[in-house]
């Protein structure tokens, strides 16, 4: 299910997600477990699709309308990737997402307690936005090092004394050393990477590696999001090189959207949030967070 409502005792509460035959989608709470319905409602919403985002407005206009205030956790943000418009006649979507989350009108429900919690979300443009464009009494972003904590395999691996902490690009280096300074028993080094694009396609066409001899090492690369997975096969071609023992991935969101085959050989470990659905693999350990854990 991409939409779940709980009680804050944990009650899983009933709710239909339909759609009509032109395309329409329609939400319907169960009747017998409407009036036993009041305070807070803890909503997780794993918007995926078009569908999702949509079915969500339609549940929190309801629950609104119901007089209940809603506890929001949104572990991907739809979106966040195209934080600006990038070239005339490109749509600045994370500014419309953010925008839709006022469509119920929230300013109307000033009585209301609505609290937005969001994983890792892909810039502070996120945030910002959702503060500007929407009246969430509270927006929250899960950092990478609260969610890599709920793992003892990757702490154990990231707090090795031969481990070290690979920063992919220049944009990543503030989130990296957020995530070194976690550990503060046990920081490990940091190594940044650059990498160069086709400034037409955007396909990457070199990584480099800051360093020279990596022997007998493990590197943990970090980032927010996999997709397709070319920055990380990049750059863990180049640790070969530099005989780097052990190559570790950590990604919050992974989407994998060229499946884990592309890793083989270059990768020996990935770790995930279940913030996306995945199928089973040696490659691969799914850390199961939750805010409401």
């Amino acid at each position: 299910m991409s939409i779940q409502i709980t009680t804050t005792d944990g009650t899983i509460i009933p709710v239909k997600f339909l759609q009509f035959s032109g395309g329409e989608r329609h939400v319907q709470l169960e009747e017998s477990v409407i009036s036993n319905l009041k305070g807070t409602m803890n909503v997780r919403a794993d918007m995926h699709s078009s569908n999702d985002i949509m079915d969500y407005l339609l549940l929190e206009n309801v629950l609104f309308e119901l007089g209940l205030s809603i506890n929001l956790e949104i572990p991907y943000f739809p979106y966040a990737r195209q934080d600006r418009a990038c070239a005339t006649g490109q749509a600045f979507s994370l500014d419309v997402m953010t925008k839709l989350l006022n469509t119920n009108g929230l300013d109307r429900h000033v009585s209301l307690q609505k609290t937005i919690t969001v994983w890792d979300c892909h810039s502070e443009k996120t945030t910002e936005l959702l503060k500007r464009n929407t009246c969430f009494n509270e927006v929250i972003n899960i950092s990478p090092a609260a969610i890599i904590q709920q793992s003892a395999r990757l702490v154990e691996i990231m707090t090795a004394i031969n481990t070290v902490l690979i920063c992919p690009d220049h944009g990543a280096i503030a989130r990296t050393n957020l995530i070194a300074e976690s550990f503060t028993d046990a920081k490990p080094a940091i190594i940044c990477c650059e990498k160069q694009r086709n400034p037409l396609t955007g396909k990457i066409l070199n990584s480099k590696v800051n360093a020279t001899d990596l022997t007998g090492r493990t590197a943990v690369i970090t980032d927010d999001i996999c997709d397709g997975g070319a920055t990380f096969i990049g750059i863990a071609q180049e640790l070969r090189k530099l005989n780097c023992q052990h190559i570790v991935l950590y990604v919050t969101h992974g989407i994998f959207s060229r499946g884990l085959e592309v890793f083989d050989g270059l990768i020996d470990q990935i770790f995930t949030t279940n913030s996306f659905p995945q199928q089973p693999s040696d490659l691969l350990t799914v850390i199961n967070f939750s805010t409401n854990n």
